[in-house]
């Protein structure tokens, strides 16, 4: 028997028509999920006030992925981000995924939406759904007889967060071609100010905005994302037992759109 959280945070901002200009920031919705036993989670933790001290991170502040850009940018997001080089902010990063996937159980998995193409106009509400519906699936497929599983999210605005929880527990309750018997019925919120787990989840996901960017919009630019991707998430990411990672790992919502073959031209072109 063995215990899980699942961390789960967005990259991107989904619209149901969005404009060119929202479309040049925001190419792609995507939610990570890292996959950790509580055990691990209990190591990595520590292990995280650590780090956290080593680089003088207060413990009332964080460090975003955004924080990267920002400062880039010259934009600092405050003072803390001001004083720290953009290669210590790098160095931070590699030394958490280190961390993080130096443990066994540490898993990835993502879903993701093509914002670019223009090929979902579900509703808002619907997408967050159906992103956290086909994590539900494939994290209790995954499960053994007596494990169980809870997922984690980030605080989002009231309103989100409501139909979120509610979509949730109507889910795994009522089930759907899968029956959610492993699954807490439905997903906690905490801030991220105060779980290093979603910390890590928001890091993943942006980490596979780049990859995407670099792979599919912008070839040669990301190159910090994509040798972090190569590094630390590839060898980490749900598949299946032949190596395939679409439909596994990475997940398009909605089904059946001329995404799926970019992706698999991504992820599966060496299967």
């Amino acid at each position: 028997m063995e215990n899980y959280f699942i961390f789960t945070d967005e990259a991107g901002a989904y619209q149901k028509r969005p404009s060119d200009a929202h479309i040049r920031s925001h190419p792609f919705y995507i939610r990570s999920n890292v996959i950790m036993s509580i055990n691990d989670y209990r190591q990595y933790q520590i292990a995280m006030q650590r780090i956290n001290g080593e680089y003088e991170i207060p413990f009332d502040e964080e460090i975003k992925w955004s924080d990267l850009w920002s400062k880039t940018k010259n934009n600092p997001r405050n003072t803390l981000i001001e004083h720290m080089s953009a290669e210590r902010l790098k160095g931070y990063f590699c030394k958490v995924l280190k961390t993080a996937t130096e443990l066994e159980s540490t898993a990835f998995m993502f879903t993701i939406t093509d914002i670019v193409g223009r090929t979902c106009h579900l509703k808002p509400e619907t997408v967050y759904a159906f992103h956290l519906q086909d994590a539900f699936q494939r994290i209790q497929m995954d499960m053994g007889s007596d494990d169980f599983a809870t997922f984690i999210m980030d605080e989002l605005n009231y309103g989100t967060i409501k139909q979120i929880k509610a979509v949730c527990h109507e889910v795994t309750i009522k089930g759907d071609f899968v029956k959610y018997k492993n699954l807490y019925q439905g997903v906690l919120i905490e801030n991220s100010l105060y779980s290093p787990g979603i910390q890590l989840a928001d890091y993943v996901a942006g980490i596979m905005n780049g990859y995407l960017r670099r792979n599919i919009l912008s070839p040669g630019n990301f190159q910090f994302a994509m040798d972090l991707y190569n590094e630390f998430i590839s060898p980490k990411l749900r598949h299946h037992a032949l190596g395939n990672i679409c439909g596994y790992g990475v997940i398009d919502i909605p089904k059946k759109t001329p995404f799926r073959p970019q992706l698999e031209q991504v992820f599966d072109k060496t299967i």
